[in-house]
C-alpha cells in the first residue's frame, strides 16, 4: 500500500493564511494557538461532509419522500451512527458560516462550534481556539480566517490519515523554527512504526476472530503508531480482531488531533490526557503490545518530586539523570507488561544513543540497565540510520523489550545494524532526509512491489533468522556487564622504591599487648607506665608486631613505634605517627567475564588493593560494529596533494595571478 506523504501544498496553504490574516496582530509565538485548531476543526467537518454526502446519495429515495426538516433530522441520524459525532448547528460548515456573511460571524461561529456533539466539543475546548475568538473578531479578521480554511481541503478523500499526521507535524515544526524553538514532538516515520510492529511478533500470535488485543503508547503524540499497530493486526493478522487502543499524551493540541483522529476514524480507543510519568491515565492496566517514541534529551528536573511521589513502584529500580527521563518511559513501560504465565507482553520503543551507555556503574540509567537485562526481558535493539526522523538527525534505536522471549533467544540478546538500510528522500521533511525503503517503486498505474529493495523487510529478516552476520551480532546478557573496581595504589619514585607518609594513629590501650613487641624486663616495666593513668606523660617507644592489626592495616613497614601518652584525668590517650605507604586512589573497568585479578596484574603496575566494587552494565553498540580501515599508502597520498597544488597553480594562472 502507497503512503502518500506530499503535503507542501495543504502545508503552504495553512503557512500562507497564518501569515496573510494575523500579522501585525497576533505575535508569532500565538499563530499555532489559533492554526492548530483551525486545521483541526476543518478536518473534523471533513469527515462530517464527506460522510453527510455519502448518505445523501444511499438516502436519496427516502428523503425525496419527506419535507427539509425531517430529512435534516435522518441525516443527523444517520451521521451519529454511522461516524459517533455530528454537528446540528443552522451553519453546520466553515463554508456555510463564510456565505452568511461578515456581520455576524462571530455569534455564528460560536453557535457552530457549539453545534457538535460534546465528544468533538471537549476536543474543540481542549484546542484552545475558543479563548482567541474575541480577539479574532474585534480586529476583523475571523471572517477572513474562516474563509479561508473553508477553501483548504482537508477531507479524507484528499488527505488520508498519515498523510494529516504529517502536515500537523510539518507545521509544528515550522512554527517552532519561526519562534526559535525546538518542535516538543518527534513525529515517527511510517517506516519506522512498520519497523516496530512487525518486530513486535504479532504475527506470530495465534489471534483468534474476536479475541482482545490490546495495545499501548504512554507518549502517543497524535496517535500514529496505535493507528498503525491497529492497521498491522487487522491487514496481516485477522481483521476479525477486536483491538482497543490505549494512550497518553501531554500535550493540549496533540492530544486534541489524536482524539479526534481516532473518533474520526470510529476506532475504539482510550486516549488520556496528562503527563504519563505522573499521571498514570493507565493505572493498574496490562497491554499485550506497547510501542512509543518517547521525549528523548528532555529535563525531568522540575517534575522529579511529582515523579517520584506518583512512582507507585515504577520507578524504584533507578532514576536516570534528570536531564534526560526517557528511560522512565522504558520503566513506565515494564510495568504494564502481563505476567508471562498469562501470555507476556512485548515492548518496542525509540530511544536515542544515551540509554545504551550513559550512567556509570550504580547511576539510575545502569541500574535500570541491569534490571532489565538481569531479568531477560531486552531481546533486540536495531540501530536505525541517522536524518531518519522528523526533526532530528542523531542516531536512533529501537529497543526491543519482552518478557515472554521464545526459547531460543533465552540468555540471548540481538544487535542489529541497520544504519545502512536507507534511501534519500525527493524532498526533505524538516531533518528527514531519508527512509527506509519499503519496496514501492513508482507511483499510479507504475507502482510496483521489489521485494529486493524492501529494506524494511531485510531488517526483519534479520531480526527473525537470529543469526550471527554482517548486521547482526548476537550476545549474551553478561557480555554487557562490567565491573568497576575501586583501587588503593601505592605509589613509587622514580627508582620504583615505596614511597611514604607520615600518619597520626590513635592506639587503644587494651591492643598494646598485641601490638607492641615485650620480652624484657625493662619493656614490662615501660609497658606498665605506659598504661598507668595516674603516672607520667611522655613518649615511649617499643618494638611493632609486624604482624598486628595496626602494623597489617595501614601496611606500614616500620618496626618500632613511639607512642606519645597524654592524660586528661582519669582519661588515657596514646596516640603515634608511623610511615604508611603514599596511596593513590584509582578506579579500573573490566569485563564481567574477565578474571578481575589476571585482569589488574596485566593492566595495573603499582601494587594495589580492592576497597570496592561495583556491577554495572553497559551496550557499547558502535564498538561491535566497528571495522578497521586502514590508512591509505603514504605514496599515494603525497601525489594526490601533488596533483591538486598543480591545479592550483594552473588555476591562478588562468586567473593571472603570479606567485
Amino acid at each position: 500500500m502507497k503512503r502518500d506523504t506530499e503535503i507542501s501544498s495543504e502545508v503552504a496553504l495553512i503557512w500562507n493564511t497564518a501569515n496573510d490574516v494575523l500579522r501585525d496582530i497576533f505575535q508569532r509565538t500565538e499563530y499555532p494557538d489559533i492554526i492548530y485548531p483551525m486545521v483541526l476543526i476543518r478536518r473534523i467537518e471533513g469527515v462530517l461532509i464527506a460522510k453527510t454526502d455519502e448518505l445523501k446519495t444511499q438516502l436519496e429515495s427516502q428523503l425525496a419522500k419527506v419535507n427539509a426538516e425531517t430529512q435534516t433530522q435522518i441525516l443527523n441520524s444517520k451521521v451519529l451512527e454511522a461516524i459517533k459525532f455530528n454537528n446540528t448547528s443552522t451553519h453546520n460548515t466553515l463554508q456555510s458560516l463564510a456565505d452568511e456573511g461578515e456581520s455576524s460571524i462571530k455569534n455564528n461561529f460560536i453557535s457552530y462550534l457549539n453545534g457538535y456533539t460534546e465528544n468533538i466539543k471537549i476536543i474543540i475546548d481542549r484546542s484552545g481556539i475558543r479563548s482567541h475568538i474575541n480577539k479574532l473578531a474585534e480586529e476583523k479578521i475571523l471572517f477572513t480566517l474562516i474563509k479561508d480554511f473553508a477553501q483548504i481541503d482537508l477531507s479524507p478523500q484528499k488527505v488520508s490519515n498519515i498523510k494529516m499526521g504529517y502536515v500537523f507535524e510539518e507545521l509544528v515544526r515550522k512554527f517552532s523554527e519561526a519562534n526559535n524553538a525546538e518542535a516538543g514532538e518527534h513525529y515517527t516515520p511510517r517506516e519506522v512504526i512498520d519497523l516496530m510492529t512487525h518486530m513486535l511478533d504479532m504475527d506470530e500470535k495465534a489471534i483468534k476472530d474476536g479475541q482482545l488485543v490490546t495495545i499501548y503508547d504512554p507518549a502517543c503524540g497524535s496517535g500514529g503508531m496505535l493507528s498503525a499497530a491497529k492497521e498491522f493486526i487487522e491487514e496481516k493478522i485477522n481483521p476479525n480482531a477486536k483491538v482497543v487502543m490505549y494512550g497518553q499524551e501531554v500535550n493540549d493540541k496533540t492530544w486534541a488531533v489524536a482524539q479526534a483522529d481516532l473518533l474520526l476514524k470510529g476506532e475504539t480507543a482510550y486516549i488520556t490526557k496528562g503527563d504519563t510519568l505522573y499521571e498514570d491515565g493507565a493505572a493498574g492496566e496490562q497491554f499485550d503490545f506497547m510501542l512509543s517514541n518517547p521525549p528523548y534529551g528532555k529535563s525531568w528536573k522540575k517534575i522529579q518530586k511529582k515523579v517520584m511521589t506518583a512512582s507507585n513502584g515504577r520507578f524504584d529500580v533507578g532514576q536516570p539523570r534528570s536531564s534526560d527521563g526517557q528511560l522512565l518511559f522504558t520503566l513506565h513501560m515494564i510495568s504494564k507488561m502481563k505476567p508471562a504465565e498469562l501470555g507476556g507482553s512485548a515492548i518496542a520503543i525509540v530511544h536515542n544513543g544515551s540509554p545504551l551507555f550513559s550512567g556509570d556503574a550504580g547511576s539510575g540509567e545502569s541500574e535500570i540497565r541491569k534490571y532489565v537485562l538481569e531479568n531477560d526481558w531486552l531481546e533486540t535493539i536495531v540501530a536505525l540510520p541517522t536524518e531518519l526522523f522528523y526533526n532530528t538527525g542523531i542516531a536512533t534505536y529501537i529497543w526491543l523489550v519482552r518478557n515472554n522471549k521464545p526459547a531460543k533467544r533465552k540468555g540471548k540478546i540481538q544487535l542489529i545494524n541497520a544504519v545502512d538500510f536507507w534511501k534519500p528522500m525527493k524532498r526533505s521533511l524538516g531533518n528527514k532526509r531519508r527512509r527506509i525503503h519499503n519496496g514501492i517503486e513508482g507511483s499510479g498505474e507504475n507502482e510496483r512491489y521489489v521485494e529486493a529493495n524492501d529494506q524494511i523487510k531485510q531488517i526483519i529478516d534479520i531480526h527473525k533468522t537470529f543469526k550471527e552476520g554482517q548486521y547482526s551480532k548476537i550476545f549474551e546478557l553478561e557480555d554487557f556487564a562490567f565491573r568497576k573496581v575501586f583501587l588503593d595504589l601505592e605509589e613509587t619514585d622514580e627508582d620504583g622504591n615505596p614511597m611514604t607518609i607520615e600518619k597520626e594513629v590513635t592506639v587503644a590501650q587494651n591492643k598494646l599487648d598485641e601490638i607492641l613487641v615485650v620480652k624484657t624486663a625493662d619493656d614490662k616495666k615501660r609497658l606498665a607506665e605506659l598504661k598507668d593513668k595516674k603516672g607520667k606523660e611522655g613518649e615511649f617507644t617499643f618494638t611493632m608486631n609486624a604482624e598486628s592489626e595496626l602494623a597489617t592495616k595501614n601496611k606500614t613497614a616500620d618496626t618500632s613505634i613511639t607512642i606519645r601518652k597524654t592524660l586528661d584525668g582519669n582519661k588515657l590517650g596514646l596516640k603515634a605517627t608511623i610511615n604508611v605507604p603514599k596511596i593513590v586512589k584509582d578506579t579500573e573497568y573490566i569485563p564481567w567475564k574477565d578474571d578481575k585479578e589476571a585482569f589488574l596484574k596485566k593492566e595495573v603496575e603499582k601494587k594495589w588493593t580492592i576497597t570496592a566494587e561495583e556491577k554495572g552494565y553497559e551496550i557499547p553498540f558502535t564498538k561491535h560494529f566497528y571495522v578497521y580501515q586502514p590508512l591509505r599508502e603514504q605514496v599515494k597520498v603525497v601525489n594526490e596533494m601533488a596533483e591538486l597544488e598543480k591545479a592550483n597553480l594552473d588555476l591562478m594562472l588562468e586567473l593571472g595571478i603570479t606567485l
